[in-house]
């Protein structure tokens, strides 16, 4: 690749590292339309510029996310009580929009996902509900939602924060929890996303090279990056206000969405 493009692509890993760690998100809002940018100039087919785009950032969500799950984990916020309600049903459903993203126009999705991202940016800064985590949760509720947050992010390449943080805090999850236990979740999703586009890069005929949808070189370059910032967005989100994070959360998700609206 070119100098810039390796510059841009270890821009685009900076922050969605910070924000993987300070957000409990897999950056994926960030990376998906920088590689839509990216890709074509060096030389992915157009036709494959979203799948490839949204496959590698998912890798990139694997790398950026454990490293950011593991700072997380070392201050005691992993509840084994919430992973194995959580867990299983965002790897089903990442799997599953994996799949989807060969076989559907994912553009579709964008418009609609945008309106859901100013929903979830207005409750964020909504009085939340306080006392106890809820225990008494039914656990299929759970596992639908799960699912439902893994399909949508191994569609549209995300690590899932942007709906797993605000599904948890609807459980009268402290926010600093539900990000750690995001953080984990995006870690899952991403995981078992690239399982899937693997297998379907080979098996449609649409691989872009050894590892099926995924771009090697822009994945390595933006991992390296990722990596090494989201240990510091992990203390930064020990550090600030719970307001303040919320508000920041917020924010970014409109950004998010109105970026969507216009491209």
């Amino acid at each position: 690749m070119l100098l810039s493009t390796w510059l841009l692509c270890l821009g685009g890993g900076t922050v969605a590292g910070l924000l993987a760690g300070m957000l409990g998100i897999g950056g994926g809002l960030v990376i998906v339309p920088l590689l839509i940018y990216l890709l074509p100039i060096i030389g992915v087919p157009p036709e494959l510029v979203v799948p490839s785009a949204i496959a590698t950032s998912l890798a990139t969500v694997c790398m950026t996310t454990a490293s950011a799950s593991r700072s997380h984990a070392k201050h005691g916020l992993m509840e084994k009580f919430w992973l194995i309600r959580v867990l299983p049903g965002l790897s089903i459903g990442a799997m599953t929009g994996a799949y989807l993203v060969t076989v559907i126009d994912p553009d579709w999705l964008k418009r609609i996902f945008s309106i859901v991202l100013i929903a979830l940016a207005a409750r964020m800064v909504m009085p939340q509900k306080t006392g106890e985590p809820m225990t008494s949760v039914s656990k299929r509720l759970v596992a639908l939602g799960s699912y439902i947050i893994g399909t949508i992010s191994g569609l549209v390449g995300i690590g899932g924060g942007a709906l797993t943080v605000p599904f948890l805090t609807k459980m009268r999850l402290p926010v600093r929890q539900a990000i750690a236990i995001s953080s984990l979740g995006s870690f899952i999703i991403g995981c078992s996303s690239v399982v899937m586009f693997i297998a379907n890069g080979w098996l449609s005929g649409k691989a872009t090279g050894a590892f099926g949808l995924i771009h090697v070189p822009a994945w390595i370059g933006i991992s390296v990056a990722s990596v090494l910032m989201a240990p510091l967005g992990a203390k930064l989100a020990h550090k600030l206000p719970v307001k303040q994070l919320q508000r920041v959360f917020a924010a970014f998700l409109i950004i998010v969405a109105v970026q969507l609206i216009f491209k």
